[in-house]
């Protein structure tokens, strides 16, 4: 007589045949055949286009396909039925997407990929395809199905949103960052002295392209994050030396409002480490610059930097400004969100700087948060890994 083990192991056995098998259990329909009509029909009727091959038989040919797949391709079934679905890439073969879906087809493991494919009429689909073994009640692989979702819409639209980020970039940032640059030279009294009105006006331009220049600046760094493009550039660099430029740069700003920015190194954190120099600087200037905005005429901006546990260097900016509620914390680090207080809301801002302060962050393989209490301040932190040199 066989043990309870025994007993189980077989019934997960077969139940692991029956979960993933093409034919699942209806309970409500006890004709086997009836089971299969409604199945059948289900499948027949299914807008996305459907296709089931054979891997037990040469080539994984095609054994069914519904009308649906029919129409977004243009065959008819006597051209598809038999042949393998390598047909619908033309000479288009070299898709990474293809080694992704081939690797899970040898793996026997379910996709979701991308391909760009053809219709009988030569015409261009993208094919959002999901394709997941098959296996009958004792677990062995009998076919694949594969569910097509015609996506060409999508990607045509994502396509002209890049090409909207091409524009801003080369038509929008290039100009504002000359113009930029023109009001500072006139700021600093190279085309000639200037009356103290005019020099009010320049310094009122400079801040607002300045300002026109980080929004842009912003939404195409977004985009490369979002597009998975941006890349590191990691680099031997010191706490201190990243600190110091951050300081130097934001010195100006902060003594508009005779706000005094501390710095305090901790001991053991000097050490040379590796990481994006220019990044690490992006995310610690957009802490301290938000720090400074958000405080109240002289006060002081602190930036720390310590070692809080092993391997993970920790810059911490604190200001004394009015806190933020708990209940507004979780909008912080999304993309387009501000706090709504009208303290806060009244500096403006693009709504992007801490969403890709996190990204830039995680990227590192680091963590980002805050420690908040509503009237009295914040400490907005960062940590990175740290290899050292």
């Amino acid at each position: 007589m066989p043990s309870s083990s025994s007993k189980d192991s077989e019934r997960n056995k077969s139940f692991k045949g029956r979960e993933s098998a093409c034919v699942p259990i209806l309970d409500s329909v006890k004709s086997p055949r009836e089971k299969l009509t409604i199945l059948e029909r289900a499948i027949a009727s299914a807008r996305n286009g459907i296709v089931i091959t054979d891997p037990t038989l040469d080539d994984n040919p095609i054994v069914y396909v519904n009308q649906s797949f029919l129409t977004l391709t243009g065959y008819g079934a006597d051209e598809v039925v038999g042949r393998n679905c390598r047909f619908l890439q033309g000479e288009d073969r070299r898709q990474k997407a293809l080694d992704d879906l081939r690797n899970a087809i040898k793996e026997t493991r379910a996709i979701t990929c991308v391909l760009k494919n053809y219709r009988k009429d030569g015409s261009v689909f993208w094919n959002e395809l999901t394709v997941s073994p098959v296996h009958n009640e004792k677990g062995k692989l009998i076919n694949f199905i594969g569910i097509q979702n015609d996506i060409s819409s999508r990607v045509e639209a994502e396509t002209r949103i890049s090409e909207f980020y091409s524009i801003v970039s080369h038509e929008l940032r290039t100009p504002l960052t000359s113009i930029r640059s023109s009001l500072g030279l006139l700021e600093e009294g190279e085309g000639g002295s200037l009356s103290p009105e005019g020099k009010k006006l320049v310094e009122i331009a400079f801040r607002n392209t300045d300002r026109l220049v980080r929004l842009v600046n912003d939404i195409l760094d977004f985009r490369k994050i979002e597009s998975e493009k941006l890349e590191l550039r990691y680099s031997s660099i010191t706490a201190r030396s990243i600190v110091e430029q951050v300081v130097r740069e934001l010195s100006p700003t902060a003594s508009e409002k005779s706000i005094g920015l501390v710095v305090d190194i901790k001991s053991g954190s000097e050490a040379a480490f590796k990481a994006d120099r220019d990044r690490i600087i992006q995310v610690l200037t957009n802490l301290t610059a938000n720090a400074i905005k958000f405080s109240g005429e002289r006060s002081d901006v602190t930036i720390v930097v310590d070692l809080r546990r092993k391997n993970f260097l920790r810059f911490s900016v604190s200001d004394q400004g009015p806190g933020i509620p708990r209940s507004e914390v979780g909008k912080l680090f999304q993309k387009f969100q501000q706090i709504d207080s009208s303290d806060r809301r009244r500096e403006g801002g693009t709504g992007l700087g801490l969403a890709i302060s996190k990204s830039l962050v995680e990227m590192h393989g680091g963590n980002i948060g805050v420690d908040t209490t509503l009237g009295s301040g914040s400490t907005f932190w960062f940590e990175v890994p740290i290899t050292r040199i």
